[in-house]
């Protein structure tokens, strides 16, 4: 667009009316595509106009195409101008007393004006020159020729010069990504694909205006130009649950076609709630994304069964994730990612050097299938800038960390710079599925790895610091699921010679240290049961229960023993749900949802609840089908992803036979086997005859009698 720009100016200077009327027709498709509506109606004008001139009026034409569209006021260089323009400073000279106050109201004055203005304007600058009042004298050089002008001129060249030295090129960037010069920003991936298109559209929408100016229709003209909703550099914002308020009223209809239904048709409720409402179930889903609950409530849970200390225990090893790290150093006063990772980070982990003989941080890995997609898309996506050492730090440093290629970039710039670094200790950070450290030493044993999570890939640098030698093992992070793994893996890390795991959790003030080793101890047997219980009432990829958190979970644990066994059976890998484990996990499920229920499964208990002791429909328990669904999801991340922490390359299986299937290259949730109710139920059908049922009546078809919901009103 600027180039079309520069050519109009040309155009003008050289007075050029082929030129002039090219720059248009190529000027005006973008105002159509950037949403200046108002260029975009006034100009086609304009250049229909134009175009048009040679037809309608000849000698005008002639005298444009000679050159005679712009004004040469002096001698100037580049000193011509727009008709219009000049006709806006013939106008300032006469307007400073008052005689052109209301000349346009009177049309015969306005045509005397418009012929006599610019002479009059004329005489006045030739008597203001005569007098002294104006310099008489012309000159002919451009205001820009001054030696101040030129000095100031090679100062900005170089600042420019110097700022392009500082910052990098940013006309010789490496990558083809599109983004901002300034703040160095980049666009979506989706964007590049519109830049393609948004010309054209300007130019598609620009025809179809000039079309319906053709036919002479004033109407065309004034009809609304629609806007091209295209925002290049537009953050996504976290996702909102837009659709429950069509989901309950789809419930509602839904409940007064089984009433009607009820009245007339010997309904099944058995039947009615063996089926999920929607497609996804009111107790486990959001409007069909992930139910999430506050993970931490089970760390509080398992710090009351423990004493922990009031200060910090020795240790000889810390382990650390990388992105809680990160997260906890915000940039204070750096500029670059250069200064935050010399001013802010590597100073914070030369800090541990004096107290730890190994300090390990372990980051993330991003991978566009991740398990985690959508529970990472909740949070809404930041805008994308590149990480480079001179690059700059952006302002809102929580939005950078939404993205996860900003993520992806930092940590690996992060770990060059910390496997460069000088302490007297021993430093290993983890760089995508590899590892690299200050020192020179084995790291077999730690890559490459194929755990994508830190939480996992934690305890893989914990069995590697106990088989180099570490008794005592502080992992600093601050989630829930490390806590969980930490209780799991202890007793294969202590036949390794391992003394004490403490896990470092909480920031600031609330930093707490449980110790893992008496915790296991006080749990017994439930510590082998751990994880499969912390994914089943939810974590990052397996939803939780409705209203059920992880207290209730915990307090049913308390009663229904017999629960111990498959928790801890579904925790192992390779996990296998048999009918004998849903049959008790049901049970389980039952009892959480209400305690003096007799019912055995979900379903029967589903119809009591509802129907007997009137809860809420989100109230009451998923369905068997969808319960299984669940039970599958909740043991893949148990049994196949967390029970293999300490595995360097673990043996996964495909989430496809998990409670997953996968569209292009995200995986999304099954929940539920069946189909929603209203597909499946007969007893819900109603017909649509315009007077008197007939054989293709659908009613009729599945043997039903018409009800009060059918069209034919045969049922009265």
């Amino acid at each position: 667009m600027e180039l079309v720009i520069l050519l109009l100016i040309r155009s003008f200077r050289e007075a050029n009316f082929f030129l002039y009327c090219q720059s248009l027709a190529e000027l005006i498709p973008y105002f159509f595509a950037n949403n200046n509506v108002n260029y975009a109606r006034w100009l086609p004008i304009h250049y229909r106009d134009m175009v048009t001139l040679e037809q309608k009026h000849p000698q005008l034409a002639q005298e444009f195409q000679s050159g005679n569209f712009v004004v040469h006021k002096s001698s100037r260089q580049f000193s011509a101008m727009a008709i219009d323009q000049a006709h806006e400073q013939a106008n300032a000279v006469i307007k400073a007393d008052g005689v052109r106050s209301g000349v346009t109201e009177d049309p015969s004055a306005l045509r005397r004006w418009m012929i006599a203005g610019p002479e009059v304007s004329h005489l006045v600058a030739q008597y203001e020159a005569a007098c002294g009042t104006k310099e008489g004298t012309e000159h002919t050089s451009h205001h820009e020729e001054t030696e101040r002008a030129q000095r100031v001129f090679f100062e900005n060249v170089g600042k420019l010069s110097q700022a392009m030295k500082d910052m990098g090129n940013p006309f010789q960037e490496e990558s083809r990504d599109l983004l901002s010069l300034d703040t160095k920003d980049i666009a979506h991936h989706t964007a590049a694909e519109l830049i393609g298109t948004h010309l054209e559209k300007g130019k598609v929408r620009f025809q179809e205006f000039m079309k319906g100016l053709e036919g002479e229709e004033e109407s065309t003209f004034y009809e609304p130009i629609k806007k091209n909703r295209v925002d290049f550099f537009r953050q996504v914002p976290a996702s909102v649950d837009s659709s429950k308020q069509k989901v309950l009223k789809e419930d509602c209809q839904l409940f007064s076609k089984l009433f009607i239904s009820c009245q007339s048709r010997e309904c099944d409720l058995k039947e009615f709630f063996r089926h999920e409402n929607q497609s996804h179930p009111a107790a486990l889903s959001d409007g069909g994304k992930l139910h999430t609950c506050q993970k931490s409530h089970l760390t509080t849970i398992l710090e009351s069964q423990v004493t922990t200390p009031e200060a910090e225990p020795d240790a000889d090893t810390i382990i650390i994730d990388g992105a809680a790290l990160v997260n906890s150093l915000p940039p204070r006063s750096s500029k670059t990612f250069e200064e935050y990772a010399m001013l802010d980070v590597l100073p914070t982990i030369q800090a541990y050097s004096t107290k730890y003989k190994r300090t390990d941080i372990v980051f993330d890995v991003y991978r566009p299938s991740s398990l985690k997609a959508e529970t990472r898309s909740k949070q809404g996506r930041g805008v994308r800038r590149r990480v480079t050492g001179k690059g700059k730090i952006p302002s809102n440093w929580r939005n950078f960390l939404r993205e996860n290629d900003n993520k992806a970039e930092l940590f690996n710039f992060l770990a060059d710079k910390i496997a460069r670094l000088a302490t007297p200790n021993v430093v290993i950070v983890t760089k995508e599925e590899d590892a690299v450290s200050n020192r020179t030493i084995n790291l077999a044993g730690v890559a490459p790895c194929s755990h994508e999570e830190a939480d996992t890939r934690i305890f893989v640098h914990a069995r590697h610091a106990t088989e180099a030698g570490s008794k005592v093992i502080m992992v600093k992070a601050s989630d829930t699921d490390v806590v969980i793994i930490a209780v799991s893996v202890l007793q294969a890390l202590q036949e390794l010679g391992l003394q004490q795991l403490w896990v470092a959790f909480g920031q600031g003030q609330h930093l707490r240290w449980v110790p893992v080793h008496d915790l296991c101890c006080t749990l017994a047997e439930k510590s082998k049961g751990m994880l499969f219980f912390h994914a089943f009432t939810g974590c990052d990829v397996v939803s939780a229960f409705r209203g059920k958190g992880k207290k209730s979970a915990w307090q049913t644990w308390d009663v229904c023993d017999e629960a111990s066994g498959v928790f801890s059976k579904l925790s192992q890998y390779p996990p296998v749900v048999d009918d004998e484990d849903l049959k008790t996990l049901e049970k389980f499920v039952v009892m959480m949802y209400d305690r003096s229920s007799t019912a055995e499964g979900v379903d029967d208990a589903r119809l009591d609840m509802f129907a007997r002791k009137q809860r809420p429909y989100e109230a009451i328990p998923p369905t068997r089908s969808a319960l299984k669904q669940h039970v599958k999801r909740a043991a893949y991340q148990a049994g196949c992803i967390w029970s293999q922490s300490t595995v360097r390359q673990p043996e996964t299986q495909t989430p496809a036979n998990w409670g997953w299937t996968k569209k292009g290259d995200l995986w999304q949730i099954v929940w539920t086997e069946l189909p929603p109710i209203a597909e499946s139920c007969q007893q819900l059908t109603k017909c649509g005859c315009k007077s008197e049922c007939c054989s293709r009546c659908k009613c009729y078809c599945f043997g039903l009698t018409c009800t009060a919901l059918c069209s034919c009103r045969c049922e009265v």
